[in-house]
């Protein structure tokens, strides 16, 4: 009976690896055709992967655990005779589900629920698409997947020059044999540790967050400015507004809301402040639009939805859109759009713990964060007393190819100013 080797499809996300999660089928299992057949974690999502043959799984390339790249084996299916003629057999790899570039077809994916909890990841069904078909004028090398280019770079083969024989014209890794001899694809090696340490994967979104606050620290100039606002009639406020009789009465108003608010308003008389640094450019981009990130903390790590057209919202808009995107972004169920399109962001730091103040890093491209510590009693110049008021810490990190620091310092005291006389802000 034909053996058939299906490969870690390209998932669409620009991403060239996978960490496998888990199996949901066992060597020996018969497998439907488009059964999810395990779970594989990306930067952005739990990803159910599909079989696209019917069959008895024969082997397991992976290991719950294990890091595969784009383009190498996944699993082996014997498929019966009887079936229809497969995608692939052991003469031809299968082209990758998703991801075909300019000649494939557009991605597809349907998003479905599961009954198991994994840490707050959303699952994400991979449906396969059409066989891809070329397209005149497209180069030969994006026909290629990941693991075949990398593997043609080591050796220094030029993929313009050899013909593939995948399906519509894709370059296999056994095309570059006969340029090269026998290819090898290593397989993941475990990592030993010492007995009295854990060794933590960071495929996924850990090496995402990784990958930006390294290239944020590393390529964008920092200064950070600080103040210290007064936060009596906030507290007033917040407290008016979900008391008997209020707007907000019996539900859940934090001061994340109010601050959004007065970052739109700041950045309304500041409009530099809501801008990137293009690089390819090299100028200065300003948005019209306001779309405020909120930097949030997951099981999964720091994920930061986004508040789209902040400007065009009510104070009341604003604080539902809050409640609606926190909770999704913790469970991991936040679509790309939610994900993506910010202009500026907030770090609620104080949020988290006792955080009086902190030094964020800039959610690259965008030109500034804006982090807030917590709001507690604190001692407080009244005229010629010191008295115990509510306050808290603002912390700005500005890139400085894109803003001066007297700039900031107009910025912060808008801030200020708002937040201390914070009626317009409901208004």
């Amino acid at each position: 009976m034909p053996m058939s080797q299906f490969l870690l499809p390209d998932l669409g996300e620009g991403l060239e690896e996978a960490q496998v999660v888990q199996w949901l089928v066992d060597v020996g299992d018969i497998v439907q055709l488009n059964q999810p057949i395990c779970q594989v974690e990306t930067a952005k999502a739990l990803v159910d992967i599909p079989s696209p043959f019917a069959g008895t799984v024969r082997v397991l390339h992976a290991q719950p655990g294990d890091m595969v790249l784009v383009g190498a084996p996944l699993i082996t299916i014997e498929q019966p005779r009887t079936s229809p003629a497969p995608a692939t057999s052991d003469e031809e790899h299968p082209p990758v589900l998703v991801g075909y570039g300019a000649g494939g077809p557009p991605q597809t994916f349907s998003r479905r629920r599961r009954g198991v909890d994994h840490g707050g990841a959303s699952a994400v069904t991979v449906t396969p698409p059409p066989e891809a078909t070329a397209v005149p004028g497209v180069e030969r090398e994006s026909k290629a997947s990941p693991l075949v280019r990398k593997i043609a770079q080591e050796r220094g083969i030029d993929l313009a020059a050899i013909r593939g024989t995948g399906p519509g014209g894709r370059i296999r890794v056994e095309d570059l044999e006969s340029v090269a001899g026998p290819v090898a694809v290593a397989a993941p090696q475990p990592t030993t540790t010492a007995e009295d340490e854990e060794r933590i994967s960071t495929v996924g979104l850990r090496k995402a967050i990784a990958a930006k606050m390294m290239k944020s620290a590393t390529t964008i100039p920092h200064f950070v400015e600080y103040s210290l606002f007064d936060a009596t009639n906030l507290s007033a406020l917040r407290d008016r507004l979900r008391g008997e009789g209020g707007p907000f009465a019996g539900q859940r108003l934090t001061f994340l809301p109010f601050f959004v608010r007065a970052l739109v308003a700041a950045v309304q008389v500041h409009p530099i402040m809501n801008s990137r640094w293009d690089e390819e450019g090299n100028a200065i981009v300003v948005k019209r639009s306001i779309s405020v990130g909120i930097a949030t903390d997951t099981e999964r790590g720091l994920v930061v939805p986004v508040i789209h057209n902040a400007h065009a919202m009510s104070f009341g808009e604003i604080a539902a859109e809050i409640e609606r995107l926190v909770p999704l972004a913790r469970a991991g169920k936040l679509d790309v759009r939610s994900m993506t399109g910010g202009s500026i962001t907030i770090t609620n730091v104080g949020a988290a713990g006792p955080v009086d103040t902190g030094a964020p890093l800039i959610n690259a491209p965008e030109a500034c964060v804006v982090g807030f510590g917590a709001i507690k009693l604190r001692p407080t110049v009244v005229g010629e007393q010191v008295l115990a008021r509510p306050g808290a810490w603002i912390s700005i990190a500005c890139d400085h190819r894109i803003v001066d620091g007297a700039t900031a310092a107009q910025f912060m005291g808008a801030l200020v100013s708002g937040l201390e006389n914070p009626d317009s802000l409901i208004q």
